[in-house]
């Protein structure tokens, strides 16, 4: 009996990986197609991406509050639904990825190879959301990683669930990185009222404004669609105004 119970476990077992390995390749498929249209929507409006090149990262926040958020697999499923992007205008396809609450780490890239359970096994095992909210360590990290006289510009992607401790060492950071080829779309989720994500379109003595803010309540409940039409609104005028084609 023990025996064939434990064929049984692990049949299941099995069959879980197979299906969530399922819903992940079709998730990312759908991502495919719906940025896919969106670049064709803008082509049609005078806004070529089609043949744009950029270096793409993520950066998520790790701070305590996230937790259910990785439990429950928002994180993992908008991991997925990020690499499209990478995909399609990253010059190695592969979405870079940091990892922060009031110190920071920079992880592998999130691949082909590894995208279904980078959640699982990449952040969760060395990373398991905990601690406070410190925006500037990693956006200066970011920087740093990125001013390497690279030709291609770069478009990050942060996700954040609540407000930073350090708003004017933050200030400084994103003073600095405007001097860059480097653009950062703030992406602020739950309930939180973002008052200095929501100030930082103002922020004076930048060379050009190089960030944006959207937020989302519930990223589950926002078709792809909509994801990549918030993402990549404010983009193409930063390109714009940097003179980057």
């Amino acid at each position: 009996m023990s025996i064939f119970g434990k064929k049984n476990s692990n049949t299941g077992s099995t069959s879980s990986a197979t299906n969530q390995q399922s819903s992940g390749k079709l998730t990312l498929i759908k991502a495919e197609n719906s940025l896919e249209r969106h670049i064709i929507n803008l082509k049609k409006k005078g806004i070529r991406l089609n043949t744009h090149k950029a270096r793409v990262f993520v950066v998520l926040d790790i701070s305590g509050s996230m937790s259910h958020l990785f439990r429950n697999g928002v994180v993992q499923n908008t991991l997925t639904r990020l690499l499209p992007l990478a995909l399609r205008f990253d010059d190695n396809g592969e979405l870079e990825c940091y990892v922060f609450n009031n110190s920071y780490a920079r992880l592998e890239p999130v691949t082909l190879r590894n995208y279904n359970e980078y959640v699982t096994t990449v952040i969760m095992p060395e990373h398991s959301p905990n601690g406070g909210t410190s925006y500037a360590p990693v956006l200066n990290a970011t920087l740093k990683d990125h001013n390497d006289g690279n030709e291609l510009p770069a478009f990050g992607i942060f996700i954040t669930d609540g407000e930073n401790n350090d708003v004017l060492a933050t200030n400084d950071i994103i003073r600095k990185s405007s001097n860059y080829k480097i653009f950062y779309q703030f992406v602020g989720i739950g309930l939180g009222s973002f008052r200095y994500l929501k100030k930082l379109d103002d922020l004076k003595d930048r060379k050009v404004d190089n960030t944006s803010f959207i937020k989302v309540r519930d990223l589950e409940k926002l078709s792809d669609d909509e994801l990549y039409e918030k993402l990549l609104e404010q983009y193409p005028q930063w390109l714009s105004a940097m003179g980057i084609s």
